[in-house]
């Protein structure tokens, strides 16, 4: 008879819970039986990154349907990793570290391939200019929110909606977002809203952090 495993996880994930933990339990199911490493996975969701946001450089929709596909095996692998370094209690900072920028990086490729890909449909330069802007305010505001954790006063603090058991992981949330785009062949709808409101995004943090960074002051 066969062990049954249970998986370590992060409190407040219901919105992941619902939408992705069967698909991610089933594969986990597979994954612990192995000796694949969370540092294994965590490359792998980078490969899925890079390889979605080349589909998506193609520009038409039948590659960035399949770019919007694999971008999702890159957000599994981001959960999976995690929830196999703390069942396995493999855990460190290099893999901490290893995760936070794999996130970073799976978001850059699929982005930069859209800009590329909504560019060479459209021809217009100035989706180059959007798409450039558009992936300096995600990078921006991920920054912004890693180096939350280095300081007590802005530690607990995020835009996103939490209340109690239920938040928005940015990073799933930007490609989502990106997914729901291309599913409705609207990338370049995408890159202007990240375009603007990230820009409103990285402002607000910085405003966030002054004003609570003032009132702990004082």
């Amino acid at each position: 008879m066969i062990k049954k495993v249970k998986i370590v996880r992060r409190k407040k994930d219901l919105i992941i819970e619902r939408f992705y933990r069967p698909m991610t339990d089933f594969i986990f199911s597979f994954l612990i039986k192995t000796k694949i490493t969370p540092n294994n996975i965590t490359t792998l969701s980078i490969f899925f990154g890079l390889i979605s946001g080349i589909f998506f450089a193609f520009g038409d929709w039948l590659h960035i349907i399949l770019g919007a596909v694999l971008s999702q095996f890159s957000l599994i692998c981001d959960l999976l990793d995690g929830d196999l370094a703390r069942t396995r209690k493999l855990g460190s900072e290099y893999g901490m570290w290893y995760d936070m920028i794999a996130t970073k990086l799976f978001k850059y490729f699929i982005f930069l391939g859209a800009t590329i890909g909504v560019y060479r449909i459209s021809k217009d330069p100035l989706i180059l200019i959007v798409g450039v802007v558009a992936i300096f305010n995600i990078t921006t505001i991920s920054f912004i929110s890693n180096f939350r954790s280095f300081f007590k006063f802005f530690k607990s603090h995020t835009e996103l909606p939490e209340v109690k058991n239920f938040y928005i992981p940015f990073s799933f949330l930007t490609v989502i977002f990106l997914d729901i785009g291309a599913i409705f062949n609207k990338v370049d709808w995408v890159l202007w809203f990240f375009a603007i409101f990230g820009t409103l995004g990285w402002i607000k943090q910085l405003y966030s952090a002054y004003k609570l960074g003032s009132l702990n002051k004082s």
